[in-house]
């Protein structure tokens, strides 16, 4: 009977060794492998997301401002309609990634987002795309955990004679959450998008941007 017992403590001592050094291995291992490419695939997520929202938002004529004097023209932003458009903006791309992260099927629809890459093949550890259909696949979540912010940035260069283009682009930032049922890791996206370009004609031309910064209520 104590012999029985004995052989059932080493083989439950082994067991417990063995489950540690298997832990062990899948967090400095596996995890790291798996955890990385969920956030490059998030990321592209994310990236979709951002870039399709600005897009569909409409910016008028009116956002510039030039006033022209004998020898320069002065160009500027209409700060309400800036801000109008900044708010827009993180409002909306806070609202569409909200409803990825509740996997809302017509917001991946609309994005033209496939639903499966939410799940990880286990075979990409193999490094090899004959394998990485292999085995089950691993559920990742994504999940937005700070508002948006938004800002605008404005690039002049020299177009033609005397002439300079103007180019806006607003800057999304998102910060996200990648989570998989054993770890998760936090990363920020940064996407800058063209919303307007403008040419501006004058003997020497003058220029007045300044950076605004919205946040998503």
């Amino acid at each position: 009977m104590k012999k029985n017992i004995i052989k059932l403590l080493i083989i439950l001592f082994i067991i417990i060794i063995l489950s540690i050094i298997l832990i062990t291995f899948l967090n400095k291992k596996v995890v790291p492998i798996y955890m990385s490419y969920s956030k490059g695939v998030m990321k592209r997520v994310v990236t979709t997301v951002i870039n399709k929202t600005v897009s569909d938002i409409e910016i008028g004529n009116d956002l510039f401002i030039i006033k022209e004097t004998n020898t320069t023209e002065m160009a500027s932003y209409d700060p309400i309609v800036l801000n109008k458009i900044i708010s827009s903006i993180s409002n909306n791309v806070y609202d569409n990634l909200k409803k990825i992260e509740d996997m809302d099927k017509n917001s991946f629809n609309k994005f033209n987002i496939d639903q499966n890459i939410f799940y990880i093949p286990t075979g990409i550890i193999f490094d090899s795309v004959m394998l990485n259909n292999i085995g089950p696949k691993i559920p990742v979540k994504l999940e937005l955990i700070d508002s948006i912010n938004s800002s605008i940035e404005t690039k002049v260069t020299e177009y033609g004679i005397n002439n300079s283009l103007i180019e806006v682009s607003v800057k999304v930032i998102a910060t996200i959450r990648t989570i998989l049922p054993i770890s998760s890791d936090d990363m920020e996206v940064q996407v800058i998008v063209p919303i307007a370009v403008k040419i501006i004609q004058g003997n020497i031309p003058e220029y007045y941007f300044g950076g605004v910064n919205k946040k998503s209520s």
